[in-house]
């Protein structure tokens, strides 16, 4: 895999191309399928995107936190209620996406590790097979 992936881009819209990538990749990979190199690229770059995405959700969690702790303190505390139940709505939506996020970048992590196992085995069979194969034994009759 070469120093730069074609599918790491936008890293300013990581559940963006996260979700795009996602429709791009297979729902599923065969046990018995290796990757491409553009697969795993894709894989891995949905990885990363996944990563920066719930990093970005998780940072903003803290930050409302550290805000409306700031203004409990403020003699403006509380805000109406509208305000607090947007708030909240808000938080419960991130808290959910973050969620999907770190699963799905869990399972894609997975994948690729299995993918890694499946490549070096099916390496290793296409070298027994070779060595297993009588010289000469082609087009024999």
């Amino acid at each position: 895999m070469t120093a730069t992936n074609p599918h790491f881009e936008n890293r300013e819209r990581a559940p963006y191309e996260f979700g795009s990538l996602l429709r791009q990749l297979p729902s599923s990979f065969p046990a018995d399928h290796v990757m491409s190199s553009d697969e795993r690229q894709m894989v891995t770059a949905a990885i990363k995107h996944a990563f920066n995405a719930n990093y970005m959700l998780m940072s903003g969690i803290e930050a409302i936190g550290h805000l409306l702790f700031s203004a409990a303190n403020s003699s403006d505390f509380p805000p109406s209620a509208t305000v607090l139940e947007h708030l909240g709505g808000l938080i419960k939506h991130i808290a959910v996406e973050a969620q999907f996020l770190q699963e799905q970048r869990e399972e894609m992590q997975e994948d690729i590790d299995r993918d890694g196992l499946r490549a070096v085995h099916s390496s290793l069979f296409q070298k027994a097979d070779a060595k297993a194969a009588p010289a000469g034994s082609e087009g024999a009759a």
